[in-house]
């Protein structure tokens, strides 16, 4: 009985022993998956509150981009001062690059976690003036006529590459048509030239065109001109002498600026006139500090030999000529850029934009225009020179829109 005892008591030791281990076990194998539950439950939480943070900085690079549209810099907060989005923080830097892109860097913070993203915009040129000329039924460029760019809103116009007749400034001297383009030797376009849809450019060297003579996927479309309504001033307007006309509306039988005279315009202002003429060496001034100009002409134009007319800040956006005439089916009807011009020296120049839809306009030589021209017929003669302005790309839309030209995760700073 007793070596009975003995064996069942030690029977029990080991069955002790035993649940012992396995609990210890158990013990350990519960440790071991509260510690991963554990380490997977804050792996869960950064990486939400990684892509927390993220969408803190999208949300920063869309109010950047809203701001810029607005006409601010693009940049938003500090890193001492960030935005409040929700329950996240943001804060954008804004770096101007250039012809108009935009870097944006947007830092945003949920919690501990951090995030950094940069994006590289540029304004959308859907603007109606994206041309240095544009015409809709016929575009012809005669030899030695020349199409470049320049940046008002930056510089003004620096023919600082190349030499000679063959100096330019910018590469963005678009020419283009509905139909077909055809030029001259020795023609020279900094920029596009697209004909019209199952159009070509024909003639000869075409390799002085730089970039694509590939033909539009569509037709541009040119409205019609709505004329302003405004009293009529019965009396014609000559200027014989040196004369201002203040902020308004007018309406003119006739407007005509005797030789060597000067007219300033303090914008804003609208001008319509049935004939509109510059005599030689007269000149027209718009003082833009208020606002543009823009004059609605219902028949003839004509500017005659040594004629200027800009803005005192020299940017095309701020003189606008909207011209009605059409002496395609009326011949009658005078439309005339720099007739009779004696010099190219002499400075014959405009610097605006010209919408002529239903005229055709031939740009006699040595004359130049700084700015855009669109017509129903374009004829470029030799020597004369088309100066686009890019900044017109985007002008006459009521809030400039922005397009994503790349983007990337950066670190933080």
């Amino acid at each position: 009985m007793n070596a009975i005892r003995s064996r069942s008591t030690a029977t029990r030791g080991s069955t002790l022993v035993v649940v012992a281990l396995l609990m210890a076990a158990v013990a350990m194998l519960s440790l071991s998956f509260l510690t991963v539950l554990r380490s997977s439950q804050k792996e869960n939480q950064g990486s939400r509150e990684s892509l927390s943070a993220l969408y803190a900085c999208e949300a920063g690079l869309s109010a950047a981009v809203e701001e810029l549209s607005a006409g601010g810099d693009g940049a938003l907060g500090t890193k001492q001062a960030p935005v409040a989005f929700g329950d996240q923080r943001y804060w954008v830097e804004s770096d101007a690059l250039g012809d108009g892109r935009v870097a944006l860097r947007s830092f945003g913070r949920d919690d501990h976690a951090q995030m950094g993203v940069e994006m590289v915009v540029q304004p959308s040129e859907n603007g109606f003036f994206r041309w240095a000329a544009f015409g809709d039924e016929m575009m012809h460029m005669d030899s030695n006529s020349r199409a470049d760019s320049y940046d008002a809103s930056v510089a003004s116009y620096n023919a600082s590459n190349g030499s000679g007749s063959n100096a330019y400034d910018k590469t963005n001297g678009d020419v283009g048509s509905n139909a077909n383009i055809t030029i001259d030797s020795n023609i020279g376009v900094w920029g596009d030239a697209h004909p019209g849809p199952g159009g070509s450019v024909s003639g000869s060297h075409p390799e002085n065109i730089l970039g694509s003579t590939t033909p539009m996927a569509s037709t541009v479309e040119l409205p019609d001109i709505v004329l302003p309504t405004i009293p009529m001033i019965p009396v014609p307007k000559t200027v014989a002498a040196a004369e201002t006309l203040a902020t308004g509306q007018y309406r003119y039988t006739n407007l005509q600026v005797n030789n060597n005279k000067t007219l300033t315009i303090n914008g804003p202002a609208t001008v319509v006139c049935n004939n509109f003429k510059l005599k030689a060496g007269s000149q027209i001034v718009v003082n833009a500090s208020g606002g543009p100009v823009e004059f609605f002409v219902i028949d003839d134009f004509v500017l005659n030999s040594n004629t200027t007319i800009a803005s005192t800040d020299h940017k095309p956006a701020n003189v606008k000529f909207n011209l009605l005439s059409d002496n395609i089916l009326d011949p009658g009807i005078d439309v005339s850029f720099d007739e009779d011009l004696v010099d190219f020296d002499s400075g014959s120049s405009l610097h605006g934009t010209i919408y002529a839809p239903s005229a055709k306009i031939t740009v006699d030589s040595n004359f130049e225009l700084f700015g855009s021209l669109i017509a129903r017929r374009i004829d470029l003669d030799s020597n004369c020179r088309i100066h686009y302005d890019e900044s017109l790309a985007t002008l006459g839309n009521e809030e400039a829109t922005y397009e994503r030209l790349c983007w990337r995760v950066i670190a933080l700073p």
